[in-house]
């Protein structure tokens, strides 16, 4: 009777043993499947903020710089057209948009790139309008980095893109196919010419960009004729549509419009 005792209450602490060591491993998974959940979740999460292509966008001037003032502001323009364009490159599921400066607010122009440089920006739009003394003055231009840049050859890529896309809207281009480039000496006067090979620095958000990036002119807030085409709401949502799909031919995607 002892031995037989003894036997059953060996088995009977085996058997309790047993389910405790499995009761155990279940527990132990438990702490391993929270992480991986929190790590899935968060993987989607960086996902649907920084997937796709970083695109950042510039509206010219800002908070207490109009820029130039015309048959409207410059700044109206900026804003007006950056928020179309982010709309679209935010409803586009390839790109994620980056401000170079909140709406309303200012920045210094190399602090804009920076701010792109920080987020990593791989293309940069600043979005700028023109004015003459006269209000005879039209038509687009851009500029891209000068040649010195290790990115000048995919600005003025997009550059060419931009450029092209406003001559079908109806555009008239300026400089040498609506490109130009914009320099400073070391007295800060700046010169416009044609040369990619210019001596100097250019404007400062793309100078400190990191990536390829161009300013483009839209068109003169002193002419009648380019701010009906191109400013106002309609206007800037035009230009809009040819800067997005300018950048969905820089990339390779399918614009959805």
């Amino acid at each position: 009777m002892a031995v037989g005792t003894a036997a059953r209450g060996a088995g009977q602490r085996a058997r309790t043993t047993y389910r405790r060591r499995r009761r155990r491993r279940r527990r132990g998974w438990i702490p391993v499947l929270l992480t991986a959940l929190v790590l899935a979740a968060g993987f989607w999460l960086w996902r649907a903020n920084t997937g796709g292509y970083r695109v950042a966008l510039d509206a010219g001037h800002g908070g207490d710089d109009p820029g130039a003032m015309g048959l409207i502001a410059e700044t109206e323009l900026t804003e007006t057209t950056a928020r179309y364009l982010e709309e679209l490159l935010r409803a586009d599921e390839n790109y994620t948009v980056i401000l170079c400066r909140d709406y309303g607010e200012g920045a210094s122009s190399g602090e804009r790139g920076r701010r792109a440089a920080r987020r990593g920006a791989q293309l940069l739009l600043s979005i700028h309008g023109n004015s003459s003394q006269d209000g005879t003055a039209r038509g687009f231009e851009c500029y891209p980095q000068l040649a010195a840049s290790e990115t000048h050859a995919d600005s003025l890529r997009f550059a060419q893109l931009i450029a092209d896309g406003m001559a079908g809207a109806g555009a008239p281009l300026r400089g040498d196919g609506g490109i130009r480039y914009a320099s400073y000496d070391e007295a800060g006067v700046k010169q416009i010419g044609e040369e990619a090979d210019a001596a100097g620095t250019t404007f400062g958000v793309l100078e400190q960009a990191g990536c390829p990036a161009v300013l483009a002119e839209q068109c003169f807030v002193t002419n009648a004729e380019d701010v009906a085409a191109f400013a106002g709401e309609e206007g800037c949502r035009r230009a809009a549509e040819v800067y997005y799909r300018a950048i969905c031919r820089y990339f390779g995607t399918q614009p959805m419009i």
